[in-house]
């Protein structure tokens, strides 16, 4: 395998569509495979969305983790610790790539650097004139941490409705990479900054290099999709961003690999081929 391709899932009905039409970029990859992991969705509802997409020669297997509950980080994990491949892709379950975006991608990942995809646009973007879509808002973190102590970190990028945007969770990097800051970590509940946290982790522990590449569609969706609680989106997007300044503040820059792919899960967890 040369890449491997992981969608966290939890009861997403638009994962048909985003299988369907990312097929031509699937294909421009000879050898890769997809993981989907179910982290407490139904079932038969995921069989019946597989059993409408001919993925043709991809490999496609499902690791189902069997919990009421979904935590985008933990599941990461599992897809990371099943990966053949040596280079792993996260692909959300409503993200349609361009045609090339994939094979742009691959072709920046090296010993030495990872990527993330240029740009996001919103399947249904609000009206607003050519003006206001050309209008930019950029968000550059820097932190007192790695080589120098001194480490940014595009937090985002996007115009002025934020109908098109950066995407540091659309990432494609090397799994052992990956595996050397341990992962995910599966410690932040709900919605926001496990992308960008593993971005801190590869910059400032690694010393990776980040280079950006391809363009992608976001299926519109509103916040009642997301996986929030009982928070807001800005409360749970603070309450994790606040969580990993502590981290880095105590020299902490490891994510939960270890812990959530150990023993004592495994029986919560079991992988199918979809054929």
């Amino acid at each position: 395998m040369v890449i491997s391709v992981i969608i966290p899932w939890k009861d997403r009905q638009e994962l048909g569509q985003t299988l369907v039409q990312n097929l031509p970029a699937l294909e421009q990859i000879p050898k890769l495979e997809i993981l989907i992991v179910n982290m407490g969705g139904d079932q038969q509802r995921l069989q019946e969305l597989l059993k409408g997409v001919d993925c043709k020669d991809i490999t496609v297997r499902v690791v189902h983790i069997f919990t009421q509950f979904f935590n985008k980080s933990f599941a990461l994990n599992w897809g990371i610790y099943h990966a053949r491949a040596e280079t792993i892709f996260v692909l959300d379950a409503d993200v349609i790539l361009s045609e090339t975006t994939l094979s742009e991608l691959y072709s920046l990942v090296t010993e030495t650097s990872f990527a993330n995809l240029h740009s996001v646009s919103e399947s249904k973007p609000q009206s607003v004139t050519q003006f206001q879509q050309l209008c930019q808002t950029r968000t550059v973190l820097t932190l007192p941490i790695g080589q120098n102590k001194h480490t940014e970190i595009l937090v985002n990028q996007s115009s002025l409705n934020n109908d098109q945007r950066t995407a540091p969770g659309l990432v494609m990097v090397k799994k052992q990479h990956v595996l050397d800051v341990a992962g995910f970590d599966s410690k932040m509940n709900f919605w926001g900054w496990e992308d960008l946290d593993l971005i801190v982790r590869l910059k400032a522990k690694l010393m990776l290099e980040q280079s950006l590449a391809g363009c992608a569609t976001h299926l519109t969706h509103d916040d009642s999709a997301r996986n929030l609680g009982e928070l807001s989106k800005s409360q749970s997007d603070h309450q994790n961003f606040s969580y990993c300044l502590d981290k880095y503040a105590n020299g902490h820059f490891s994510g939960s690999f270890l812990q959530d792919t150990s023993n004592k899960f495994e029986q919560y967890v079991s992988v199918h081929q979809h054929c």
